[in-house]
């Protein structure tokens, strides 16, 4: 297996692994805190992926900005 493949798994079983136990620990159902935990651990993991594909450059900048956009969204979110 090449370096890219192996760290490429290796960054799926991490944002996995990150995902169900942050499940294990929730409690209360899905709140803002929640959705914030999930939604943001979810953005680091795809765009440590995305970063890691060969994606041309100016298809990757598009990409990281969605998933930009994503994150501040989920960090301008107010707990009602």
């Amino acid at each position: 297996m090449e370096n890219t493949t192996i760290a490429l798994i290796a960054i799926s079983v991490l944002t996995a692994g990150s995902l169900l136990g942050a499940l294990k620990k929730m409690k209360d159902g899905f709140g803002p805190f929640n959705l914030k935990v999930y939604g943001l651990t979810l953005v680091v993991g795809f765009s440590a992926i995305i970063a890691l594909t060969d994606i041309p450059s100016d298809k990757l900048s598009a990409c990281i900005g969605i998933l930009g956009a994503v994150a501040g969204y989920l960090f301008g979110l107010k707990k009602e």
